[in-house]
């Protein structure tokens, strides 16, 4: 096998005002891997909607599904607005299926959908509602973001994929920088990673993350995603935050 060179850690932690209830849950997913034939970290974030009552199984069918279409495509169609469309009208129709057959709506199924696909030279972003993906190219001091976090037409209200208008609102970019280091986050996270006012990305909450995964072995780090578990859970940030937090991180940076 050849060397990614890619370490990577994850963490999808439930927040305090679903504890409060004694079926809450964590609605937040995530799922990440290198995948070899497209020499490329993916990672995917989903956020289930506070008001979806299968909002928990959407987001984590939703970060599952797309991880495995981006696995099988050909390194030919990562590139392409077409992968990300057809991926996102799949989803849609199995979970479309998945909810008739239970007797649901699509809509009690209702997520977000962040995706990052990171080549040697290339990158590749989609994002679908709130939450952000921000990055670091090699040289490069500061943090950027992909989109910065969509918000529908009122407050605390954003897109999901099972949304009827979904395609038209699915954000797409490539950027040809090297990417050399990759974070990824739910909504619950905006306040603590994002300068609200500034318009840019908190560099130093970043700056402060990644030196831990500089020595660690190539792979998944099952360690720091249990510390970034017990990071999530931490007063530091529950005091800024009540909602559900997932955290990916990813560097290739020795």
């Amino acid at each position: 096998m050849i060397s990614s060179g890619w370490k990577y850690a994850a963490a999808s932690v439930v927040g305090t005002a679903h504890r409060k209830f004694p079926d809450g849950v964590c609605q937040d997913a995530h799922a990440l891997n290198y995948i070899e034939s497209l020499s490329a970290f993916v990672g995917v974030v989903s956020d289930g909607a506070g008001s979806a009552s299968q909002a928990q199984r959407g987001s984590r069918f939703a970060c599952d599904f797309v991880l495995e279409r981006i696995a099988e495509a050909s390194p030919t169609l990562v590139f392409t607005k077409t992968l990300a469309d057809v991926t996102l009208d799949e989803l849609r129709s199995k979970l479309r299926s998945l909810a008739g057959d239970e007797g649901f709506q699509i809509r009690d199924f209702a997520c977000t959908l962040l995706v990052a696909i990171i080549c040697p030279d290339r990158s590749v972003f989609w994002q679908m509602g709130d939450g952000a993906m921000v990055f670091r190219e090699r040289g490069e001091d500061r943090f950027k973001y992909a989109f910065w976090p969509e918000k529908g037409d009122y407050a605390n209200v954003t897109y999901f994929v099972t949304d009827e208008n979904a395609k038209d609102q699915l954000d797409f970019d490539i950027t040809d920088g090297e990417v050399v280091e990759l974070g990824m986050f739910s909504d619950g996270l905006e306040r603590l990673a994002l300068d609200f006012a500034a318009g840019e990305v908190h560099t130093g909450f970043f700056i402060g993350l990644f030196p831990y995964m500089r020595n660690l072995p190539e792979g998944r780090c099952d360690e720091l995603s249990s510390q970034i578990a017990n990071f999530l859970d931490s007063d530091r940030v529950n005091r800024r935050t009540d909602d559900d937090k997932t955290l990916i991180l990813a560097s290739r940076i020795p």
